[in-house]
């Protein structure tokens, strides 16, 4: 993109970093857009979770769309462990289950025999 801006020839180095803060710009609009889903892009699903629907991303100030676009590229994507399952398509959120042991049960491999008492 930076070669087609600049027409393949040798440019001053201030004409380089215009065209540079123009791409970088585009970039972070198409963020923006993936955000709400109206652009060429879309959020992997690790990531659903700062998805806003765009009728409620058009009635939002333009403070909260900069808090909800900092949070979204403030995450790193390490989900911490929670007690909750939720659906992919993230409208949906149950608690998560347990499983029930007896005090001193062990979870052995499948394959792992166990030993006869001596």
């Amino acid at each position: 993109m930076l070669k087609l801006a600049v027409d393949w020839k040798p440019q001053r180095v201030t004409d380089v970093v215009l065209h540079l803060c123009d791409t970088v710009t585009l970039q972070y609009s198409d963020l923006k857009r993936a955000l709400y889903r109206q652009g060429e892009f879309t959020l992997v699903p690790q990531y659903g979770c700062h998805t806003v629907p765009y009728t409620k991303w058009q009635m939002m100030s333009e403070n909260k769309q900069a808090e909800a676009f900092a949070g979204f590229v403030g995450d790193n994507g390490v989900r911490c462990k929670t007690k909750t399952v939720q659906s992919t398509d993230t409208l949906l959120t149950v608690q998560g289950s347990r499983v029930a042991r007896k005090s001193g049960q062990r979870r052995r491999p499948a394959a792992c025999r166990t030993q006869p008492k001596k």
